[in-house]
């Protein structure tokens, strides 16, 4: 599926050339859960967003190749990445309130990716339900758009009545009735195609209340449900691979067992690969087939799960499951880095 090859990353900085990736080795497999593990600044970030070619303005690839499926996309054009962002990887950030534009609706943004990989779907949805494609005859908006808007027009008419010129006050009054009652005044005018097909990504994410949260803003969600409507954009393009950038780093517990149950039941039914990067080694365990640990931009140890957490080989590796918390208390053992790097 997705083969990286001696993958070679720099960062110019004001003091010097820093080194993120120095030869980075790994291939992830079709319809296999793939770990990425190792401590904060070890590199896996920046793995990812090389393949994908997301590095920042002061980031290059200076070595390697990346191959999805027999293509060497190390240096298509930018079209061709276009293409295959979405389209063949999804990918899913760590902070989702950050990934998501503030501005935009979730409909929007979901619709976005919709119509630059789905096109065809959603022309075939509209010919089939006789609907339009793209633009809704209904007209909607966010909860908070729509607070704000009654309560606009509760204050001038309260200001009206207290004036005594309540006539002044019917425009404001027709608005609200429109609000309250439009559901029915616009029960013949059919959604988009493409509203449809919104609702049903975020239906597979089991998002409760789809159409409410499509047509709201990302501030006015959960984290919980921000990190779901971020794997639904991300299966939205119907993607054959997953990177999963540390989903659950910004959750609670409870939500985070939801979020990584969750990815496992999609790759399931869609018999998807996932590169899941994560500093836990207990959602590792839990969770993936193979898993590879980095150290200082490099492939340490790679392994299965049950060989990495029975008989680790690289003194690294063995340090990190020594700095899992156990019951007890002993004092954590910091491992011996210098031998990590002669290693």
């Amino acid at each position: 599926m997705l083969e990286i090859k001696d993958l070679k990353t720099n960062f110019n900085t004001y003091d010097g050339v820093v080194k993120a990736l120095d030869g980075v080795n790994l291939k992830i497999k079709d319809g296999e859960i793939f770990g990425l593990v190792g401590e904060t600044g070890s590199g896996k970030s920046v793995t990812c967003y090389s393949a994908l070619r997301l590095l920042p303005k002061t980031g290059e690839i200076v070595g390697g190749s990346i191959v999805l499926n027999g293509e060497d996309i190390t240096n298509v054009s930018e079209k061709r990445l276009r293409e295959i962002r979405g389209g063949e990887i999804g990918i899913i950030f760590q902070d989702p309130l950050s990934a998501l534009n503030p501005v935009m609706t979730v409909n929007e943004q979901i619709g976005e990716i919709l119509v630059l990989h789905q096109n065809e779907e959603i022309n075939d949805l509209a010919s089939e339900k006789k609907i339009p494609a793209y633009k809704s005859e209904k007209w909607k908006a966010s909860p908070g758009v729509e607070f704000t808007i009654m309560a606009f027009c509760m204050s001038f008419i309260s200001l009206f009545v207290m004036l005594g010129q309540w006539r002044f006050s019917l425009p404001f009054l027709f608005v609200i009735v429109s609000m309250l009652f439009r559901n029915y005044l616009q029960g013949n005018n059919s959604a988009s195609a493409l509203d449809l097909l919104v609702i049903d990504a975020l239906s597979r994410v089991k998002l409760p209340n789809p159409e409410q949260i499509a047509s709201s803003y990302p501030h006015e969600l959960s984290g919980g449900m921000q990190q779901r409507v971020m794997i639904a954009m991300a299966l939205a393009g119907k993607a054959k691979m997953l990177i999963a950038d540390e989903p659950t780093t910004a959750l609670d517990v409870t939500i985070q067992a939801q979020i990584l149950q969750l990815i496992k039941d999609i790759q399931k039914e869609e018999n998807m690969s996932v590169l899941l990067i994560t500093h836990d080694l207990g959602v590792v365990a839990e969770t993936c087939e193979r898993v590879a640990v980095m150290y200082k931009g490099k492939i340490v140890e790679e392994a299965s799960v049950d060989e990495i957490f029975t008989n680790p080989k690289n003194e690294y590796t063995k340090g990190l499951l020594n700095a899992i918390p156990k019951g007890g208390k002993e004092r954590l053992k910091v491992p011996n880095l210098k031998e990590v790097e002669a290693s």
